[in-house]
């Protein structure tokens, strides 16, 4: 009977660390094209918090699909949760294959700027990336990143606004 206990124990442990790293926000739309970018994040990186997620897009994507009316616009192309360790994620890439009398697929097209969001604490962040390899644009052989800094984002998760005067520098 103690044997049955622990393992629902841990079973009931083992979901809710899982849920704590569940991916809420970023919500990929696509379906895998079989064109992938792919993106490490590495350990070094110190701006994000455990729990952040991380989104990656392309702001001049392919976005239709099946026809070749060539819609462009920002597109989440993959998505990960920061657990404070390397993640290697794989972006979707698009599909053109109407020169061929064929159709598009949606994903980030070759040549446009790799661009990474951070959620947290129920706000988006616009981030700044340093790169170890890769240039940043989607099409390189490889690619890591070994810096993020979450613009407009304080230290403490927080919204990074002024909610009172209290917080101002003591010379204002």
């Amino acid at each position: 009977m103690k044997l049955i206990s622990n393992r629902i124990k841990f079973l009931i442990i083992t979901i809710l660390f899982s849920f704590s790293f569940s991916q809420d926000y970023f919500d990929i739309t696509i379906e895998s094209t079989g064109v992938s970018q792919l993106i490490i994040f590495q350990d070094s990186i110190s701006g994000l918090q455990e729990g952040d997620e991380i989104g990656v897009f392309d702001n001049q994507a392919v976005l239709n699909s099946q026809d070749c009316s060539n819609q462009l616009g920002e597109l989440l192309v993959g998505a990960d949760v920061w657990s404070g360790g390397q993640i290697a994620l794989s972006s979707i890439g698009s599909i053109n294959n109407c020169a061929f009398g064929g159709f598009q697929l949606p994903g980030y097209v070759d040549g446009n700027s790799v661009i990474v969001k951070v959620y947290r604490s129920g706000n988006i962040y616009e981030t700044n990336l340093t790169f170890s390899a890769g240039t940043g644009t989607f099409g390189d052989l490889f690619m890591a990143i070994s810096e993020i800094e979450v613009v407009g984002a304080d230290d403490g998760g927080g919204n990074g606004e002024i909610s009172d005067g209290c917080d101002l520098p003591n010379n204002n």
